[in-house]
C-alpha cells in the first residue's frame, strides 16, 4: 500500500466517525465541503423547511469506511501505546490497572484483526480509528 492509499483509508474512517458524531448530536444537516452548489442549495432549502438533510455522497463515503470497532476507552489506550508509552504509565494516566490495559490491548488486537499490537496500531491508524 502506498502513502496515498493509506491517506484515503484514513480519510474514509474519519468521514464515518464525523458522520456518526453529527448524527449522534442530532445535527439538522450534513454536507460534504466538496458538494456541488446545487446540492448545497437543496440542503439549505430542506433545512429552512424544518427537514433534515444528509448529503447522500457524504453518507455513502462514510458508510463505505466501516464503523470503528474500538470502544471509547480503547482508543486512548491504543493512542498512548502507539506513542510508545509503557503499559504501567498508560494505566496510571488513565486510572486503570496494568492488567486492564493489557486486556484492552488484547481486545484491540482481536477487533482490528492484527497479528500483534504493532499490527493493530497500523490497522487502526490506516482505518482512521485513532
Amino acid at each position: 500500500m502506498d502513502s496515498r492509499e493509506g491517506e484515503e483509508i484514513a480519510a474514509r474512517g474519519e468521514l464515518h466517525e464525523r458522520l456518526r458524531r453529527m448524527l449522534d448530536l442530532h445535527a439538522a444537516g450534513v454536507i460534504s465541503t466538496n458538494a456541488p452548489p446545487d446540492r448545497l442549495v437543496h440542503g439549505v432549502r430542506k433545512l429552512v423547511r424544518g427537514q433534515r438533510f444528509v448529503d447522500p455522497e457524504f453518507a455513502l463515503a462514510a458508510l463505505d469506511a466501516g464503523a470503528n470497532p474500538l470502544t471509547p476507552r480503547e482508543v486512548p489506550v491504543l493512542r498512548l501505546t502507539a506513542d510508545g508509552t509503557p503499559t504501567r504509565e498508560i494505566a496510571d494516566r488513565l486510572c486503570l490497572s496494568a492488567s486492564t490495559v493489557r486486556n484492552h490491548l488484547s481486545a484491540i488486537t482481536r477487533k482490528t484483526g492484527g497479528r500483534n499490537r504493532i499490527d493493530a496500531i497500523r490497522i487502526a491508524v490506516e482505518s482512521g480509528w485513532v
